[in-house]
């Protein structure tokens, strides 16, 4: 399975139509991607849920960690119980933040995933302009994965070939954002993260499956 599904906010008190939602879809998808405002509104409460729903799942703390080692390492360990895998920023840098959150989280048995440039056009201002360095951070860390923009197909290619293979690509930006199902994969993602198009539809299952469908689709047609 590539596709990876992104909650990030809730309209309930309990977070319960977000557990519901998620019940639904687990066997469809390799991952729940868990942002932060859904995090504020609701603590590690929400990751414990999902986790008890989605226990085959790859669960990811979309916190987009962005400080010293030490401060990271206290946050990520509030989550550590629930949760697979940790968002963090690449451009803080190694030493001092990145070397020591990669060796708390390899540790623990947690995964590591920098973010390499994002899918919003104000990721082109600096995180696109310092791809080269950004590449090097990474490849100084070895996170198990990196974020890469669905939107900018060309990024994704620039950083699979700087990183080679064994770093898995999670691109974001398909649905609501513009890319369409599958063009990540074709141009060297692993996995693609859809959110709104999924957590907003009257019909999460079939728009899930549509995706799914897409992805198919248009990979079949670009590995001919």
């Amino acid at each position: 399975m590539t596709l990876i599904v992104a909650f990030d906010r809730s309209s309930s008190k309990d977070g319960k139509e977000v557990i519901g939602t998620i019940s639904k879809i687990c066997n469809m998808v390799s991952g729940v991607k868990l942002g932060i405002p859904l995090f504020a509104k609701h603590g590690a409460t929400i990751a414990r849920e999902v986790r008890e729903v989605c226990r085959n799942n790859m669960i990811i703390a979309d916190l987009k960690l962005a400080d010293i080692g030490d401060i990271m390492i206290s946050t990520a360990e509030v989550l550590l119980p629930h949760v697979d895998a940790f968002i963090a920023h690449s451009f803080i840098g190694r030493e001092g933040a990145l070397d020591d959150l990669k060796s708390y989280l390899d540790s623990r048995g947690s995964k590591l995933i920098l973010v390499a440039s994002m899918s919003h056009k104000g990721s082109t201002e600096v995180y696109d302009k310092e791809i080269d360095s950004i590449a090097s951070v990474i490849k100084g860390i070895n996170p198990w994965g990196i974020v890469a923009p669905a939107t900018r197909p060309e990024v994704i290619g620039r950083l699979r070939e700087s990183l080679g293979k064994e770093i898995k690509i999670l691109s974001p930006g398909v649905g609501v954002q513009g890319a369409k199902p599958g063009v990540a994969l074709c141009n060297g993602a692993d996995f693609e993260i859809v959110g709104r198009y999924i957590t907003n539809s009257s019909n999460p299952v079939e728009t899930t499956k549509l995706i799914i469908y897409e992805q198919k689709r248009r990979l079949d047609k670009c590995r001919r």
